[in-house]
């Protein structure tokens, strides 16, 4: 998204952006964004400094670090992003919102809280049932 200063009345400015991840390098071995994300900014501008409140939704797609499943979510986070500007720059706040998707990736992905993940002796998917391990694994 590129904000032109001097179009940003005194009042502020409601903007919308969606971004495409495939361009931008951000998928991880077990996170990949297939979709496109999207931004609602509020901007404004208070003398020399020129203020981004940007609510993000980002759908993931996820592989879950205990059981190795597939799974979807959207990652929802608001960041604020601040800018010392003269009236004739143009910012744009591309990198810094792919910075802040990435700094609000998940150390290890978890389909859900009670995921029993895989027998460490056969493998065996334990959410999906019971193996012959199931006392003795850990």
């Amino acid at each position: 998204m590129k904000i032109y200063v001097k179009g940003v009345p005194e009042e502020g400015l409601q903007e919308h952006a969606s971004y495409d991840p495939s361009v931008m390098d951000m998928d991880r071995e077990d996170i990949h964004l297939r979709e496109p994300f999207e931004i609602d900014a509020a901007i404004s501008k208070v003398d020399s400094e020129l203020i981004v409140r940007a609510n993000i939704h980002c759908p993931m797609h996820l592989t879950c670090g205990r059981c190795l499943e597939e799974f979807t979510t959207t990652l929802t986070t608001d960041a604020i992003f601040s800018y010392t500007v003269k009236p004739v720059d143009v910012v744009d706040i591309t990198e810094d919102v792919r910075q802040e998707i990435l700094l609000t990736y998940p150390m290890i992905p978890v389909c859900r809280p009670d995921c029993k993940g895989l027998c460490s002796r056969c493998g065996q998917n334990r959410n999906f049932g019971s193996c012959s391990h199931q006392a003795t694994a850990k």
